[in-house]
């Protein structure tokens, strides 16, 4: 059992519960009289009030150790998708901790043994009257992370929505910005003439492209047989455009049911290796996709250009933190012999839920 720091402790229970145990603690040692030994502090204020001195040292020592408990049990299940293992595990635990606590101060000196007789009362009394408030006190716990994790997921929910629509956006700047347009209109002119039938599917693909966008607006993770079908139309447009200097390479693209990935990613990383890299006769540019076990690889030779491409770094940025603000997982990038690449997690739904 590892050790948790302060500052851990506090984010596993979700607020400062001190001023909470100052408060309820003594509101429960007022009442454990009343409810299980029948004790009025009217009637008879000397042994009640001896019998609230020895509740509030139990009922202390019970949140405290139940404290601990809950502490480490959401070090283990912290995600609110194990709520109901949580919730499992943290009564099941209650309810025998409280068992042995009650047992325990059964013995003479411990609690109530050798006391005045207005102390005795059935041990069920007891371990109800225990069992109530260790249950109250859990709930609390409980209740309030519950809310944190609500609250925390809006926030999530709301950044990631930001983070796909600046991801749409930027596809779309990207596409309409004037180079690009100037590109496809140029490449389009050029073939009109030349093939007509080349030409109009160019025209559809280009359309493909720009539905794509809009159809996922609205949508966190987009299957990897629709993100690849909107690819292979983004691949002609590409193909059309320089010919032979580049070249595709998609690798184990089967079995693709279930399988879910973060939108526009591998057209962002397209787009990156066409922008960022020399694309010539003498040196084509290859791209390859690769899909292998839960990860899908896209990766591209490099050859930088010399003059200055202008960049903000916003596309690999945005993947990275979708995936990070989605299912809490890393992209992996790695720039060596000569080859970029970029792995991205492939994901089910449930991941997510």
């Amino acid at each position: 059992m590892r050790y948790i720091n302060r500052e851990e402790r506090m984010r596993l229970i979700g607020f400062n519960d001190m001023k909470l145990i100052l408060v309820l603690a003594p509101i429960f040692a007022f009442f454990f009289p009343l409810l299980v030994f029948g004790l009025n502090p009217l009637d008879n204020s000397h042994n009640f009030w001896l019998s609230f001195g020895i509740s509030a040292l139990h009922i202390a020592l019970y949140w405290y150790i139940e404290r601990w408990l809950v502490i480490y049990i959401r070090d283990y299940y912290s995600d609110f998708k194990d709520y109901r293992k949580r919730l499992i595990i943290q009564s099941v635990i209650v309810v025998f901790s409280t068992l042995g606590l009650c047992l325990i101060s059964e013995f003479p000196g411990f609690c109530f043994g050798g006391v005045p007789e207005d102390f005795e009362a059935p041990f069920f009394h007891k371990y109800i009257g225990s069992i109530i408030i260790t249950t109250i006190i859990v709930s609390i716990y409980e209740s309030v992370y519950a809310f944190q994790l609500f609250k925390t997921g809006l926030i999530k929910n709301e950044e990631l929505q930001r983070k796909n629509t600046q991801a749409q956006l930027e596809a779309l700047k990207n596409q309409v910005n004037p180079h690009f347009l100037f590109n496809s209109l140029n490449t389009l002119v050029s073939v009109i003439p030349e093939d007509t039938e080349t030409a109009v599917k160019f025209a559809e693909n280009l359309s493909s492209v720009y539905r794509y966008i809009l159809e996922i607006r609205d949508k966190e993770l987009i299957t990897l047989k629709e993100e690849l079908d909107c690819i292979k139309a983004y691949q002609y447009l590409l193909s059309i455009r320089f010919g032979d200097h580049i070249k595709f390479e998609f690798n184990n693209m089967h079995n693709l049911n279930g399988q879910h990935i973060v939108p526009l990613s591998i057209q962002m990383l397209m787009e990156n290796a066409v922008k960022h890299n020399v694309i010539s006769q003498s040196r084509p540019l290859s791209i390859s996709i690769n899909l292998e076990d839960d990860t899908l690889k896209v990766c591209n030779n490099l050859q930088i250009k010399t003059n200055n491409v202008n960049s903000t770094g916003v596309g690999l940025k945005n993947i990275e933190q979708r995936y990070k603000l989605l299912v809490n997982k890393e992209i992996k990038i790695d720039k060596s012999n000569g080859i970029f690449c970029v792995s991205l997690p492939i994901l089910s739904m449930k991941e997510v839920k």
